[in-house]
C-alpha cells in the first residue's frame, strides 16, 4: 500500500478495533516480558555497548527486546489499521518514554526530523496548487494535447499522472484526473457502450500515480523516510541524485504499462474525438491563467529549483544546505506571506495526521537503530539468506526490493519503509553493500502496491468511481507486479551500477 495523504482516507477516519488492539498488545507483552531474552541480543548489546563501562549491558539487551516488541506491535496495527494511525505514531514515542528507552529531552528530537518538515511542507505546497485549480488545468491540458486516439490518451494519462505525482500527493493527482476520465467515458458511452474503456481509463490513473512516485524525493513520504534514515547514517543523497536513480523506473514502467493496460482492458473504441473536443472547449472556458495562478506556479517552480540545487548552488551561497524540509516549509510560508493562502487553508486542506504518522515512523527508525535492534534483526536475516548467496552486493539489494514489494501490499508503503528500512540499511553496512542502492531500491519497490483496491490512495479513489472491480486490480497485478520487479532488478544491475557507476561495495553515490 502506498502513502495516504487524504484527509478523508479510511485510515484516519477509523476508530479503534478492540479485537486487533488486544492482539497487538498481546504480541507486545509476549515478546517484551514473557519470551526470555535471546542470548544473541545480549551478545549484540555487549558488542555495541560493552566498551563503555557506564553502560548496563543487560539493560541494553532489554531495550533491544522492547524495541522488537514495539516493532511487532506496530506491524499488527499498520497491517490491520486497528488503531488510528496518528495514535500509533504517538504510541511509538510513549513506549520509548515509559520504558526508559529514550530520555524525555531526546524524545521530541526523534520526531523533529528534516524529513517530517519535508512531508509537512510538501502537503502544504500541494494544497495550495489544488486551491488555485492548477491541478485541474494541467490535467485537462495533458488530455487535450494527447490527441484523440485511445492509446495516445492512455499514454497521456500515464505521463500526466506520473510526473505530477513525483511532486504532489498522489491522492490530489488521482482526484484531479478521475472527473476528466469520467467525462471521456461518459461522453463516449452515450453513442457506443464502452464499459472496458471506463475500466482502462480509471486503472491507468492508479497505475500512473504508482509509477510516478519513485521518480523524486517528493514522490511520497516513503522517499522522505528513506532519505531521513540514510541521513541518520551520515549519507546525504541530493534531490537530483535521487531523480537520476528513480527516473529510469518511471520511464520504463510508463512504456510497459502503455502497452500492457490496453491489452488487458481492450477498449471498445479506438478514437475519442467527440469527448476530447468537449474537454478542449471546457479548457478554453477557463481562459488564461490569472496573476495569482502564475504566482503560485512561480513559487512552486522556485521550490523545485531550490530542491535541485540545494547541495550545490544553495550550499555555495549560504555555506550550508537548507535541506529538503527547510525548502518545502519555506515555500509554504512564502505562499502565506504572498497572501495566496492562509493558515486556515492549511488547517483544512493538509492532513496533519499524515505528518504525525511519519514523524512517529522516523522516531521508530531512530530508536530501532539507537538501541541496536536493527543491527540484531539484520544479523538474523543475514544468517538466513547467507546460504543462498544473497547476503551482500547486488543480490542483497534485489532481495530487499522483493521483500519490500511484497510487504507494501500488506501495509502502507511508509509503514513498510519505517519497519524494515533501518534493518536493511544495517544489513547493507554489515555486508559492505552500498546503503544507497539498498535504500533507494527498497523505497521504489514499496510503490508496487498493485494487488489490492486499498493498495494506494489513488487505487481507492478510482475504485470509488464505480468503473472497475477488485478483480481488475488483480488482473493488472498478475502481469504488472512481476514485470515491475524485473524492471527494477534490471535497472539496479545495468543502470545504477553499470551506467551511473554506483559501487555496490561503496558507501555513497
Amino acid at each position: 500500500m502506498s502513502d495516504s495523504n487524504n484527509n478523508n482516507s479510511g485510515g484516519f477516519a477509523k476508530t479503534t478495533d478492540f479485537k486487533w488492539l488486544g492482539i497487538g498488545l498481546l504480541v507486545f507483552i509476549l515478546i517484551a516480558f514473557i519470551m526470555p531474552t535471546p542470548e544473541s541480543m545480549t551478545q549484540k548489546a555487549q558488542e555495541l555497548f560493552g566498551s563503555d563501562a557506564s553502560m548496563d549491558v543487560s539493560q541494553k539487551a532489554t531495550h533491544i527486546q522492547l524495541t522488537m516488541a514495539l516493532l511487532a506491535m506496530c506491524v499488527v496495527f499498520f497491517a490491520t489499521e486497528a488503531v488510528p494511525m496518528p495514535a500509533v505514531a504517538l504510541l511509538i514515542g510513549l513506549v520509548q518514554l515509559f520504558f526508559g528507552i529514550t530520555e524525555p529531552g531526546m524524545l521530541a528530537k526523534t520526531y523533529a526530523h528534516d524529513a517530517v518538515w519535508f512531508i509537512a511542507g510538501s502537503l502544504a505546497l500541494g494544497a495550495t496548487l489544488v486551491k488555485y485549480g492548477l491541478d485541474k488545468r494541467v490535467g485537462m491540458l495533458v488530455v487535450s494535447l494527447a490527441g484523440t486516439k485511445t492509446r495516445n490518451i492512455v499514454i497521456g494519462i500515464l505521463l500526466g499522472t506520473a510526473i505530477p505525482t513525483a511532486f504532489v500527493g498522489e491522492h490530489a493527482v488521482a482526484a484531479m484526473y478521475v472527473p476528466i476520465a469520467m467525462a471521456l467515458y461518459t461522453l463516449t458511452n452515450k453513442s457506443t457502450p464502452a464499459p472496458r474503456l471506463g475500466t482502462l481509463l480509471m486503472i491507468t490513473i492508479a497505475v500512473g500515480c504508482m509509477i510516478g512516485g519513485p521518480m523524486s524525493p517528493t514522490g511520497g513520504a516513503r522517499n522522505a523516510l528513506m532519505i531521513g534514515f540514510l541521513n541518520n547514517m551520515g549519507i546525504d543523497i541530493s534531490f537530483m541524485e535521487w531523480v537520476t536513480m528513480g527516473v529510469a523506473y518511471t520511464i520504463i514502467m510508463s512504456v510497459v504499462m502503455a502497452f500492457l493496460l490496453p491489452l488487458l482492458f481492450k477498449p471498445e473504441v479506438d478514437d475519442l474525438s467527440e469527448a476530447v473536443d468537449f474537454l478542449k472547449k471546457d479548457l478554453e472556458k477557463h481562459g488564461a491563467m490569472t496573476g495569482k495562478q502564475k504566482l503560485v506556479a512561480a513559487i512552486m517552480g522556485l521550490v523545485v529549483f531550490l530542491w535541485i540545487t540545494d547541495k550545490t548552488l544553495v550550499a555555495g551561497l549560504l555555506g550550508f544546505s537548507l535541506g529538503l524540509g527547510g525548502i518545502a516549509i519555506s515555500g509554504a510560508v512564502l505562499y502565506m506571506l504572498s497572501g495566496l493562502t492562509s493558515w486556515k487553508d492549511y488547517e483544512d486542506r493538509v492532513s496533519w495526521g499524515v505528518i504525525v504518522l511519519y514523524a512517529g515512523c522516523i522516531s521508530l527508525g531512530i530508536v530501532f537503530k539507537a538501541t541496536g535492534a536493527s543491527s540484531w534483526f539484520a544479523d538474523q536475516i543475514m544468517d538466513m539468506v547467507a546460504p543462498l548467496g544473497l547476503d551482500s552486493g547486488v543480490g542483497l539489494v534485489i532481495l530487499m526490493c522483493c521483500i519490500g514489494a511484497v510487504l507494501t501490499n500488506l501495509m502502507s508503503a511508509g509503514a513498510t519503509v519505517a519497519v524494515i528500512g533501518p534493518v536493511v540499511l544495517d544489513m547493507a553496512v554489515a555486508s559492505n553493500t552500498n546503503p544507497i542502492l539498498v535504500g533507494v531500491g527498497l523505497a521504489i519497490a514499496t510503490s508496487m502496491a498493485y494487488w489490492l483496491v486499498i493498495g494506494t490512495p489513488a487505487s481507492s479513489i478510482v475504485y470509488a468511481s464505480g468503473q472497475l472491480e477488485s478483480k481488475d486490480f488483480i488482473r493488472m497485478a498478475t502481469l504488472g507486479w512481476p514485470i515491475a520487479l524485473f524492471a527494477l532488478s534490471v535497472i539496479i544491475v545495468l543502470y545504477w551500477v553499470g551506467v551511473l557507476g554506483i559501487d555496490p561495495a561503496g558507501m555513497g553515490f
